[in-house]
């Protein structure tokens, strides 16, 4: 079923990858569900913050917050770069207080999900969307603490 390639030695040869990836990903429709499925397999208290939320709205709004995430990377996308502060600001300490930690789990859920969606999924496939989307995960940590103007 996994095939094995090659590793690619540059970031944006992963970054393409796991675009790819995604790609493929979001044709299975029930990508999200998987997602928020696996998240609370892995940590279930995380499920509390979906007590009172329209899980439809919120399976959209993960797929986006995802192609921002994507769109983040290079650092062209202005829209993307926005989108991930206000992330950023929205999840942080004074906001929703999804605490750092909470995140070790979303992008081993991610990495989970896509293992499942992606019918062209291989071994090092795995290391690439750790490692892709811990850049931008990790700025969203790193402004858990700031205090942003409103």
């Amino acid at each position: 079923m996994y095939r094995k390639k090659a590793r690619a030695k540059s970031w944006d040869d992963k970054v393409r990858i796991v675009n790819d990836s995604f790609l493929r990903c979001i044709n299975d429709k029930f990508f999200s569900r998987y997602f928020y499925k696996n998240l609370f397999f892995l940590k279930p208290n995380l499920e509390d913050y979906f007590k009172n939320t329209d899980m439809e709205h919120q399976e959209k709004a993960i797929m986006n917050g995802l192609k921002f995430l994507l769109g983040f990377l290079d650092g062209k996308d202005a829209n993307s770069r926005s989108q991930i502060v206000r992330i950023a600001q929205t999840h942080g300490h004074l906001a929703l207080n999804i605490h750092p930690h909470s995140y070790y789990y979303w992008i081993e859920a991610i990495v989970m999900t896509a293992k499942k969606c992606d019918p062209e999924w291989f071994d090092d496939l795995e290391y690439y969307w750790r490692e892709v989307v811990s850049f931008p995960v990790s700025f969203i940590i790193s402004n858990y603490y700031v205090k942003h103007p409103k």
